[in-house]
């Protein structure tokens, strides 16, 4: 089998796990069982040129890139920690918001924990009083 059929076969399974999808709901897009798309997955089957196509415009990535980029790779590579969420929030709101954020965080796990326990200990109590019923 060619190598760009082993790219495609690792860009496939990477692209269906990236955007949480399972080798079904991959199928269906095709009228076919899972285990066609578990197939190409593993090298064992390869799909046509149509359904190429329409993997390429379901992922939003081009067959060429399907065929002959790792596109693993290059996610990988092309994402800095400056691109990560919390990075960017930390970087604009200055050195001390890592600190802000989790003293907020904890309270309010704070406020969750007296929730929880206001809330089973009157759970006990109306138990507690049907008993006596």
């Amino acid at each position: 089998m060619p190598c760009f059929m082993s790219l495609f076969a690792k860009n496939l399974r990477f692209l269906r796990k990236k955007g949480n999808h399972n080798q079904e709901e991959i199928a269906v897009l095709f009228n076919k069982q899972a285990n066609t798309v578990g197939n190409w997955e593993n090298r064992k089957s390869e799909p046509n040129l149509q359904e190429l196509i329409i993997l390429g415009e379901f992922f939003k990535v081009s067959t060429e890139d399907l065929l002959q980029t790792d596109i693993e790779e290059q996610s990988v590579s092309s994402c800095s920690p400056a691109d990560h969420p919390v990075s960017s929030v930390t970087s604009e709101a200055g050195p001390d918001a890592f600190w802000l954020i989790l003293r907020e965080l904890r309270a309010v796990h704070e406020k969750v924990d007296l929730l929880v326990a206001d809330r089973e200990s009157s759970g006990t109590k109306r138990n507690s009083d049907k008993s006596y019923h």
